[in-house]
């Protein structure tokens, strides 16, 4: 069955302290991949061929400002205090909620045994671009350090929990 994919259904969290909080005041929401590629002119071939070596996520974020909001309360720490270092990493979790899995990670077959969704996990640096006072906008970017972990994740009362997928 075709279905496109809503905006809500792809979920970005960011640890806050010791607590997982989906940011929710944002109107965008690209993942962007960077690739990194290589080309290669090898001599037997007439033409280069580009090899894809890795990729380096990253999000744009321009969270709209309402004081008293849990994101806007834990964005504004790193704009105002300029984090920089270790001070400004925390861990970063995307929640696919549109890719339902069953207990043991594969598709879930129809809605009763869905176990949670496909999700990532990995440190991330909240890199803070700047403030538009007159668009009441806080924009930054979430930048993915070290590796990503793939596994699934679960979300109850809006609290995520990741498990990693097992290394066969």
């Amino acid at each position: 069955m075709r279905e496109m994919v809503k905006k809500h259904k792809i979920a970005l969290f960011l640890k806050n302290d010791s607590t997982f909080k989906r940011i929710k005041k944002s109107e965008t929401l690209t993942l962007a991949m960077n690739p990194t590629e290589t080309e290669h002119d090898y001599i037997a071939d007439e033409s280069p061929t580009t090899e894809l070596d890795k990729y380096n996520p990253s999000i744009d974020q321009d969270l709209t400002i309402f004081k008293g909001e849990e994101d806007y309360e834990m964005i504004w720490p790193y704009f105002y205090e300029m984090k920089t270092g270790a001070e400004a990493h925390t861990d970063c979790m995307i929640v696919f909620m549109h890719e339902p899995v069953d207990e043991s990670g594969n598709p879930a077959e129809n809605p009763e045994s869905i176990a949670g969704y496909k999700a990532w996990l990995t440190d991330s640096v909240i890199s803070v671009q700047d403030m538009n006072a007159v668009d009441s906008k806080l924009n930054f970017k979430v930048l993915f350090g070290g590796t990503v972990k793939k596994g699934t994740a679960t979300v109850v009362d809006g609290v995520p929990t990741f498990k990693e997928k097992s290394k066969n």
